[in-house]
């Protein structure tokens, strides 16, 4: 989501972290995307707000689909670099086989800084990160104030973590990809900037179209950077600025700003939901539906030579188009029956069940989610591979 990155909005579904809800939060169809590479809990702060848990929750059904994993043809950059990626799971290894009554605080401490030293190394400025519990997601890269919010007592939907060996094996798992996750946001930022730098772009003109911090900006300007962007990483800096800044960042603008809405829909989707309780919930989805998808897609579809991103991007709006407004047209029916059936209230359960998946497939398909999450399922795989029993 356009700018504080992944809490960046959905929270993550299905297994993992997210970004503060508003303007500068960041957090993944999943076409192209090997859902085995996301955690249960990856998506749920649809990150951003709706986290990054959530995602991964959403994902976990579809591991058997067969789908492979993308191919990124460009040279790999900051944190998708294999060195970077050793050095991080071997000391998450070593800790989480050393130190288990390590305080659970210090141990996302160490690793954060274990990305800051790599981060730094590439040439990224200012790296930070803070703990609280503001965030629905474990992590969250708020891009504004260039800043990873780490919340450890959503480490574990079991237990509040005190300690490292509160958490199994898989939950670690969950939170070091997370984290990497959400500080990959960072490198993504520098992409950009690079990019527009490269354009002639002044610090101020960045700033205005992006939010991100004016001394960043400026640092990156002075920065001498070891290899130069290539074509292959320029085409994905502009990708990711159209979704996140620019000309298509009406999904993750939405989700930056009404993670609760998602939520709802989640909610709504379970077997023994109230039908009522997402009223406000879908409030906001038609709303936004009316206001702005509609427009979009309208729009979208007087593109003279769209590309194959829009294109595909345009496919999947139109899917969210499509189940929001049937949801929308049974939920009415269903909560102003005079008697509401059992058949109707599943009818309804099933509808909000597509369309929270429509919603998650079209944000895990956003350029920067889809390389954050490639690059959270390597560090996730290499770890679960080293400290699984043979």
């Amino acid at each position: 989501m356009g700018s504080a990155h992944d809490e960046r909005v959905l929270a993550r579904l299905p297994r993992g972290g997210g970004a503060r809800p508003g303007t500068g939060s960041r957090r993944r169809d999943i076409v192209g995307l090997d859902p085995q590479h996301l955690s249960s809990g990856s998506i749920l702060g649809l990150q951003r707000t709706v986290g990054n848990r959530v995602v991964g929750q959403l994902l976990h059904g579809r591991q058997q689909t067969g789908a492979s994993s993308p191919v990124v043809q460009r040279l790999p950059y900051g944190l998708d670099k294999q060195p970077s990626q050793n050095t991080y799971v071997n000391q998450a290894v070593k800790l989480w086989q050393t130190q288990p009554r390590m305080a659970i605080v210090d141990f996302a401490n160490a690793m954060m800084k274990t990305i800051a030293a790599e981060l730094k190394a590439a040439g990224v400025p200012f790296f930070g990160w803070t703990f609280g519990s503001g965030s629905g997601a474990s992590g969250m890269f708020d891009s504004k104030a260039w800043k990873v919010r780490v919340n450890v007592a959503k480490f574990s939907s079991r237990v509040t973590p005190k300690i490292l060996k509160d958490l199994t094996a898989d939950e670690v798992a969950d939170v070091i990809g997370t984290l990497y996750h959400e500080s990959r946001h960072t490198d993504q930022d520098v992409l950009i900037i690079r990019t527009m730098l490269d354009q002639k772009k002044t610090v101020e003109q960045i700033f205005t179209a992006t939010g991100i911090r004016k001394d960043v900006i400026k640092a990156i300007s002075t920065t001498k950077f070891a290899d130069p962007l290539d074509a292959d990483q320029i085409a994905h800096a502009e990708r990711m600025f159209d979704v996140m800044y620019g000309a298509h960042k009406e999904l993750l603008e939405f989700l930056m700003h009404h993670s609760a809405a998602f939520d709802g829909l989640t909610a709504l989707a379970e077997p023994t939901s109230r039908l009522g309780a997402a009223k406000t919930h879908l409030t906001t989805f038609t709303s936004w539906q009316a206001k702005v998808l509609q427009p979009k897609l309208r729009q979208m579809a007087t593109l003279a030579k769209p590309t194959p991103v829009e294109t595909a991007l345009q496919q999947r709006l139109q899917t969210i188009d499509k189940t929001l407004t049937a949801l929308s047209t049974s939920w009415t029916t269903a909560t102003k029956a005079k008697k509401l059936t059992k058949a109707d209230a599943d009818n309804v359960r099933q509808l909000a069940s597509a369309a929270k998946d429509a919603v998650a497939d079209a944000y895990v398909n956003l350029e920067g989610e889809k390389d954050a999450f490639r690059v959270e399922g390597e560090i996730t795989a290499a770890f679960t591979q080293q400290v699984s029993p043979p």
